[in-house]
């Protein structure tokens, strides 16, 4: 808090101001499936730092653990939960004692997903489909569904992902792209019918190198070790994405009240990897 001095008809008068950024989340209820993951992580911090009250799920309870400190140590009130998201009841015990919790849902954003290493569509099994299947767009139905009556009181947003890996055709993703376009279907869709609820759905296109795939580069032998061999193409900012500066800032606009008049749109967030200007 500061104050200034400022003369009115001779009279001197102090006024104070309060300096510093606004928090864009202060005290919005933020639901993170995938809360551990690479750009989990870093978006649940970025969200810590702008105020919100933070849901997590993920599988990986120790990775889940070490996002909850960092994410209390901005400061945040953070709630986190062990949670196969192939699982409806799973879902269902999650959003309960969300609710139960904080009383309220303001936005949704659907990360979790398994994915395997890349490898070609003749050496897919049905298995690796229905693994992304299951855990990409099953979960994303399911938690939409069950969010709604909560998201519905609260004029809330939902964010979504899909990928390159579908919008671009990259080799070797056929499961993954094919799930990853399905959610930017049903996303399309579900904008359409809860606008009128005042519910929002968007879906990300991110473009980062994040921790995940960072480490799975560093078991490579250095020659591969290339972004590049991994499906990234190369970005018109000339650099790849950092996901806590570049595509964290775009997601919390998303599930903001500043994104309002934004529904059924995919955005990407990738250097300009993908133009559409």
């Amino acid at each position: 808090m500061e104050s200034i001095r400022i003369y009115l008809g001779g009279f001197s008068v102090f006024i104070k101001i309060e300096r510093g950024a606004v928090m864009k989340m202060k005290d919005k209820v933020v639901m993170i499936t995938g809360a551990a993951g690479g750009i989990g992580k870093y978006l649940s911090i970025r969200l810590a730092e702008e105020g919100a009250l933070l849901a997590l799920c993920d599988i990986n309870e120790t990775s889940l653990k070490e996002v909850r400190v960092l994410c209390e140590n901005k400061g945040a009130q953070v709630f986190t939960k062990v949670v196969a998201v192939e699982n409806e009841d799973e879902n269902k015990a999650f959003v309960n004692e969300v609710v139960d919790k904080f009383h309220k849902i303001d936005a949704l954003i659907n990360l979790a997903i398994a994915i395997d290493t890349p490898h070609s569509f003749l050496d897919h099994t049905i298995a690796t489909l229905d693994k992304s299947y299951r855990t990409g767009l099953v979960s994303t139905w399911h938690m939409m569904r069950l969010c709604y009556p909560h998201l519905k009181e609260t004029n809330g947003n939902i964010v979504n992902f899909g990928s390159a890996a579908g919008y671009l055709g990259l080799e070797g993703y056929a499961a993954y792209a094919a799930i990853k376009e399905g959610i930017r279907g049903l996303s399309r869709v579900v904008a359409r019918e809860w606008g009128k609820d005042g519910i929002t759905v968007n879906v990300v296109n991110p473009g980062a190198i994040t921790d995940n795939i960072k480490n799975y580069m560093s078991t490579l032998p250095e020659e591969q070790r290339d972004p590049g061999l991994l499906g990234f193409k190369e970005t018109a900012v000339g650099h790849f994405g950092d996901v806590y500066k570049d595509v964290a800032p775009v997601i919390i606009f998303l599930a903001s009240s500043e994104s309002k008049y934004l529904t059924g749109q995919t955005f990407n967030v990738d250097g300009g990897v993908v133009m559409n200007a």
